[in-house]
């Protein structure tokens, strides 16, 4: 039987270190950490579980909580927080919970009954009730924010900075003539979306035109429903010459609506998506979209997790990054 101080024998390393790298709790070097890897590999290592948890006091486990697995946006970042998280051999439970409140609770709760060793929650926060007598307890939460009420603080998190991203696809289809940029959007209890209707408000402002409720639509994100809301709006005369659409599904389905009733993409309309799925380039036309560093904001989620199973900070963190305009074909 394979033990790690046959992997330290092989990588050449103490047998502390192979024990940092498997139980993630202190930092090693990256090419150290490689030739740990690599024996681990070569030897054909399986560490016991129950033993390590014994010895830590840890599960090895994480949770994701994610609102829609059919989305490349939250696939592909839930590839960096497994990437991560596979370093330090921890396994990970995935909940999909298909925007459904109900579910997501009962995905909480079976979570935090099976002892994980924190959470990473892509939710719709709309359970913040579940969080508030765990305040202690390891939570990053990615793309939104949920607010501990009795703490009055909210939980570490890795965000976009959406009113960025909503200020510059609105302020490109303005830059190019065209005055009235209809705006459909997710739900916008959601603060992402409010984030973004914020952007779009202030490039209407910085061009000098006025904020048109009647320009905003509100609409299930999916490429299906993308679809269904434009093919109905198209019932009747059209003569908007740009969309903002607040995500790449519902950009998709839109385009597809009015591919079918005849409109050329970008000279009759121009469209603006968000989130640069793996979709929106292979489309004809390519979709111009806001991208946003989805792997690394798995990658940043994992980290900041790890530190606090780790015990290594107990600060709220909040890390925002930048998304950038993709520009393509359909504007």
């Amino acid at each position: 039987m394979v033990t790690i101080k046959d992997i330290a024998k092989k990588a050449n390393v103490a047998i502390s270190t192979v024990s940092y790298v498997l139980n993630g709790t202190k930092n090693v070097k990256p090419e150290t950490k490689e030739r740990i890897m690599n024996a681990i590999k070569e030897l054909n290592y399986h560490p016991s579980m129950a033993a390590r948890s014994l010895k830590s006091r840890k599960t090895l486990t994480i949770g994701i909580v994610v609102p829609d697995i059919s989305n490349a946006f939250f696939t592909e970042i839930i590839r960096g927080i497994e990437d991560l998280f596979n370093e330090h051999a921890y396994s990970v439970i995935l909940c999909n919970t298909d925007e459904d409140q109900a579910k997501e609770l009962r995905y909480l709760n079976t979570l935090f009954e099976k002892d994980i060793d924190g959470l990473i929650f892509l939710g719709t926060g709309k359970n913040r009730d579940v969080f508030n007598n765990r305040k202690d307890f390891p939570v990053v939460v990615v793309d939104r924010k949920v607010v501990d009420k009795k703490a009055g603080e909210s939980f570490s998190s890795v965000m976009i900075d959406n009113v960025h991203g909503g200020f510059e696809a609105t302020n490109f289809l303005l830059s190019q003539n065209r005055s009235e940029v209809m705006l459909v959007i997710g739900d916008l209890s959601i603060q992402n979306s409010r984030d973004r209707l914020e952007g779009y408000k202030k490039a209407l402002a910085l061009h000098g035109v006025a904020y048109d409720e009647s320009l905003v639509y509100e609409c299930k994100v999916s490429h299906e429903a993308g679809y269904v809301f434009m093919d109905k709006l198209l019932e009747k005369p059209f003569a908007y010459r740009s969309i903002f659409a607040a995500n790449d599904l519902l950009a998709l389905g839109i385009m597809k609506a009015l591919f079918q009733k005849g409109y050329r993409i970008p000279e009759d309309i121009a469209i603006v998506g968000y989130d640069n799925i793996p979709t929106s380039y292979l489309v004809v036309p390519a979709l111009t979209t806001i991208n946003q560093p989805k792997y690394q904001m798995g990658k940043k989620a994992g980290e900041l997790l790890l530190k606090k199973i780790n015990a290594e900070s107990h600060l709220v963190e909040h890390i925002v990054l930048k998304p950038e305009l993709v520009i393509r074909e359909s504007t």
